[in-house]
């Protein structure tokens, strides 16, 4: 699974996460990933929802976001600083 980047408040009118306008993707091969990978779990700050990418031909690239799987990212063990 890959993770991609997105601004969960810039959405088109279906609810669709748009990609291709921002600059954080400037250069992302879409194609290629939409190609290799079905499920794309998309990541704003600690959120994180999953979904796939599709190809809007008057947005470009998109994604459609399953809404209930919304969540927040958790990892273990807890970041810490290391002790010098």
């Amino acid at each position: 699974m890959i993770t991609l980047e997105a601004d969960f408040n810039h959405l088109d009118p279906r609810g669709r996460l748009r990609l291709e306008g921002l600059a954080m993707h400037r250069g992302t091969p879409f194609d290629e990933i939409a190609e290799k990978h079905r499920r794309i779990v998309f990541v704003d700050g600690e959120d994180i929802v999953e979904g796939e990418l599709v190809h809007d031909p008057q947005l470009g690239w998109v994604g459609a976001a399953d809404w209930n799987t919304q969540d927040v990212w958790l990892a273990y063990p807890a970041a810490s600083r290391a002790a010098v």
